[in-house]
């Protein structure tokens, strides 16, 4: 028995030592309100994406091809700045990949591609969480840990806010934009600094002004980081939104799911949350599978790209256990 036990520890600790945290696959895309091929491309990217709510994405607009883009006005110089970074200036739409650009097609990606990367690893894990401080600004906080060894020591973080969805006639005919890009916390370019040591963590803290044009509720803020050489994104996180009462009215918080078990689709009645409330499922290994705030009620979520198994929903304290047949 001590022979079996002490196996078991061993096994624990080899665990421990090279444990390896998914990887959040990251799509940057870069697009404008006055780009015909856009409009004509972006609903295809759309459609695919939307089987994939574990997949993180944000819309850049650059001022090129076509200066007057209305989203690109509101914030030229990050918007061109992060554009520039990738070299890709003067063309849209363009699709980067966790940092590598893929090859232009009609529909810009497709289920294997995006299947190949969800099944990665990274040797670190992000995580991030905003707070409402008073009504017209957030606190940001990003912890950055290490969880394998690694050769990769100096990194870059990025870390912008997004807001989703943006309703407005553009006029290149597209009305609903998704993930648009307002405002950098970083550098547009992403700040250098080095990675901690194995199982070690280094946290950053931002805090930025709500504009009047954007909606609170649907403001997000979306961090990665990638290597200085390759540009290759190690990992990405979305922001966590913690509600606090001096914002919101504290109510239980509850809601139901159905069907459960659930197939190709799953219903979220959320009538009792607050406005605003952050909703995360995840699987089994803490895996996000999608993520939204409380707005619109009910939610109806896409399932058929996920797996079968146990997943948990969660919002504030509460927890629901569903599972895919």
């Amino acid at each position: 028995m001590k022979q079996k036990l002490l196996l078991v520890f061993g096994l624990f600790i080899f665990m421990e030592l090279f444990a390896q945290s998914p990887r959040t696959v990251l799509i940057e895309h870069f697009t404008n309100t006055r780009c015909s091929i856009c409009a004509s491309r972006n609903p295809g990217f759309y459609s695919v994406l939307s089987n994939y709510p574990q997949v993180l994405h944000i819309a850049y607009h650059p001022s090129a091809p076509y200066s007057q883009c209305y989203f690109s006005l509101q914030n030229t110089s990050e918007n061109d700045a992060r554009t520039n970074y990738y070299n890709t200036y003067g063309s849209t739409p363009d699709y980067f990949l966790n940092g590598k650009l893929l090859p232009s097609a009609n529909p810009a990606i497709n289920n294997t591609t995006l299947d190949t990367a969800i099944n990665q690893t990274s040797p670190i894990e992000i995580r991030a969480t905003e707070e409402l401080i008073g009504s017209d600004s957030v606190k940001v906080v990003v912890v950055v840990k290490t969880t394998e060894v690694t050769s990769v020591s100096t990194v870059r973080m990025f870390a912008g806010v997004a807001e989703e969805p943006v309703n407005y006639n553009a006029q290149n005919g597209e009305t609903v934009h998704h993930d648009v890009f307002r405002k950098a916390l970083t550098a547009a370019v992403g700040n250098q600094f080095a990675l901690p040591a194995l199982n070690d963590s280094v946290a950053f803290e931002f805090t930025y002004a709500i504009r009047n044009d954007w909606n609170v509720s649907n403001i997000y803020t979306l961090v990665l980081v990638q290597r200085e050489d390759t540009k290759g994104v190690l990992n990405a996180a979305k922001s966590v939104r913690q509600i606090s009462t001096s914002v919101f009215d504290v109510r239980e918080e509850s809601f139901s799911v159905y069907p459960n078990p659930f197939n190709a689709q799953l219903t979220l009645d959320h009538a009792e949350l607050p406005n605003g409330q952050r909703i995360e499922i995840s699987d089994v290994l803490g895996r996000k599978f999608f993520e939204t705030v409380s707005t619109s009620n009910p939610i109806v979520i896409k399932t058929t790209g996920w797996a079968p198994g146990v997943y948990f929903i969660r919002t504030g304290s509460h927890t629901e256990r569903v599972i895919k047949e």
